[in-house]
């Protein structure tokens, strides 16, 4: 189980260094770069085709016209286009989501930003996002690079991860630790 995981990182971030390696070459970093987070945002949004894309009941075939359409949908640069189309080739697709989160880490460290992964339960607004923001860049530096999810597992709080580091102030982490402490005493 631990090598097919290691092995999986290891695709993924052979697939994202090659991308980033060409896209770098082409001077098309932050065309691919923007693509890549639309469909990051896709993803995260669409439960469904999370499934598709793992699914080994669906050929590659009609993952990629999925994606092409997709594609043209966001007006994705052609090398972007290509990419996929290899991922389809190659029946990658199951890795997609991992390649697209390592092409991100790529490019945050070669322009030397600090990534930060804000999780919350629940959507916060711009204001929310600014003040975190704002007291993470006073903290960290101004080269941040903010990704916000949601998860409504957590009931409430913050989860902030900042490379190794982790600081989770929400409620299940606070209800888990008391229900440790009550087994205690």
């Amino acid at each position: 189980m631990a090598s097919q995981l290691a092995s999986g990182d290891l695709i993924s971030d052979r697939y994202a260094s090659a991308l980033y390696d060409l896209a770098a070459e082409k001077k098309l970093v932050d065309p691919v770069l923007g693509d890549l987070s639309n469909l990051k945002n896709i993803l995260n949004e669409n439960k469904e085709l999370r499934l598709v894309i793992k699914s080994p009941l669906i050929s590659s075939s009609d993952k990629l016209n999925i994606f092409e359409t997709l594609l043209k949908k966001i007006n994705a640069n052609e090398l972007t286009s290509t990419f996929v189309k290899v991922i389809e080739k190659n029946k990658r697709f199951s890795n997609l989501a991992s390649i697209i989160f390592q092409f991100i880490n790529i490019n945050s460290q070669k322009r030397g930003d600090v990534l930060a992964d804000i999780t919350s339960a629940d959507e916060l607004n711009d204001d929310q996002k600014n003040n975190i923001t704002n007291q993470l860049k006073s903290i960290l530096g101004d080269k941040l690079s903010l990704s916000f999810d949601v998860d409504q597992n957590i009931m409430g709080g913050l989860i902030v991860k900042v490379g190794s580091k982790m600081i989770d102030t929400s409620l299940a982490n606070k209800i888990n630790k008391l229900k440790i402490a009550m087994k205690g005493a």
